[in-house]
């Protein structure tokens, strides 16, 4: 690849907070081996690195309408295509000029590959080996797993990724030892099955609870983790979660309220075991913030099954939803079974959407006049940073609050950032 010195790297991200994750470290990691610098525009950048993702039809058109656009505008500059959609679907960057493809198993090797300088990573940990602490996010974000190895019928993820791997405990505690270092209050833990966390490698029942309490007594930083799939979450972990610390978020990808659909879906759960979930969250978390996945429009659902999950997204034990109309994934069960009418597809997801954000309010209005703690970020609405809570709340910064530090507020209707998602 024809790179001047010092070369400028841009980092593009589509997709999940474990793509950014790998996107900062692969962004450090050719800066390093180039001597350059991160730029934060790709109009600037003679390397683009694309991260991009396939979870959905329309994620992985973005992610080639994103590349596409990208040697169209900046014909200069080397772009380096990896994540889920290099796997899945490299075909899709056929006869794109300037751009190498690169999958997630060998994405390691990028920094290596452009440097001229190859070097295999070793295979008892999972990429990257070394934290990024150098990042464009306030909070870090901290890799403990990844691939999955439930195979539900319309995921696509574990032919992008693979089975379930955890990374060993003494990698993920040095990690976040370089964060706290490196200044960061708040570290957000990533995977694609965090709740599966060491199964395979520790015999003892060594697992996320574990874990999040060893993290959390290196002191410096609250904790947040991210999406925990309900297959391996059971109560007796949310009970070993109880840590002060921990933040009081959780999303729990429930995708439908329907027995049957679950059972069409593959997941190993009913709606008895969501119900039994939700209660111990808002018992053993007084205050927290719950989000679901669901699923509208699964190949199958009845009018009786969407109401079922209608029904779950009105629970008030729930605040908000992430509603993904169904996308049927080449190479998945789901994509041979017969699809509903996209019509009766985009109206189930519009309902849903509706729910959401209405939860999302009633939540909120439920917090005026608690105090909370809030980590203040860089973004800015109206000229007045903003940050989020512990649970999970849009609040913009007190005056003279400083970017990166935990600082409390008090929640009231001017305090809470109401059009932020």
């Amino acid at each position: 690849m024809n790179l001047p010195e010092n070369a400028a790297v841009f980092g593009y991200t589509l997709g999940c907070r474990l793509n950014s994750y790998e996107t900062e470290a692969l962004v450090g990691e050719l800066v390093d081996k180039l001597s350059g610098n991160r730029v934060n525009s790709p109009a600037e950048a003679d390397l683009i690195l694309v991260n991009t993702c396939a979870v959905t039809g329309r994620s992985q058109a973005r992610s080639r309408k994103t590349v596409r656009a990208y040697t169209a505008r900046y014909p200069d500059a080397v772009i380096v295509v990896t994540g889920c959609v290099a796997v899945v679907s490299p075909e899709d960057y056929n006869g794109m000029d300037r751009v190498t493809v690169v999958p997630n198993e060998k994405k390691h090797l990028i920094a290596s590959m452009i440097s001229g300088v190859q070097k295999e990573c070793s295979g008892e940990y999972l990429y990257p080996v070394s934290a990024p602490v150098t990042t464009s996010k306030t909070r870090a974000f901290l890799k403990i797993q990844d691939g999955c190895s439930n195979r539900c019928t319309y995921c696509i993820v574990p032919l992008a990724r693979g089975d379930s791997r955890s990374q060993p405990r003494e990698l993920v505690l040095s990690q976040a030892k370089e964060m706290a270092e490196a200044g960061y209050c708040e570290i957000c833990l990533t995977g694609v099955d965090i709740a599966d966390y060491g199964r395979g490698l520790y015999t003892n029942g060594y697992g996320l609870p574990e874990l999040v309490e060893e993290l959390l007594e290196i002191g410096g930083f609250r904790l947040r983790i991210g999406s925990v799939e309900p297959q391996y979450l059971t109560v007796k972990t949310l009970e070993n979660l109880v840590i002060p610390g921990l933040c009081k978020h959780f999303h729990i990808p429930f995708q439908s309220g329907s027995d049957r659909i679950l059972k069409k879906m593959g997941r190993r759960y009913g709606r008895a075991e969501e119900d039994e979930l939700l209660d111990a969250v808002t018992t053993l978390f007084p205050g927290a913030c719950v989000g679901s996945d669901i699923i509208a429009g699964f190949p199958g659902e009845s009018e009786e099954d969407y109401q079922q999950s209608l029904a779950l997204a009105k629970d008030r034990r729930i605040n908000y939803l992430h509603v993904f109309p169904f996308s049927p994934r080449p190479g998945t069960p789901a994509a041979g079974m017969k699809p509903l009418h996209t019509e009766k597809i985009t109206m189930r997801s519009r309902e849903l959407r509706r729910v959401s954000a209405g939860s999302r309010r009633e939540f909120r209005k439920s917090n005026l006049s608690s105090t909370r703690t809030m980590l203040v970020e860089s973004r800015t609405i109206n000229g007045r940073m903003i940050g989020f809570t512990d649970n999970y709340i849009p609040v913009f910064a007190p005056e003279k609050a400083q970017e990166g530090e935990l600082t409390d507020v008090r929640l009231t209707e001017d305090s809470i950032c109401w059009e932020q998602r």
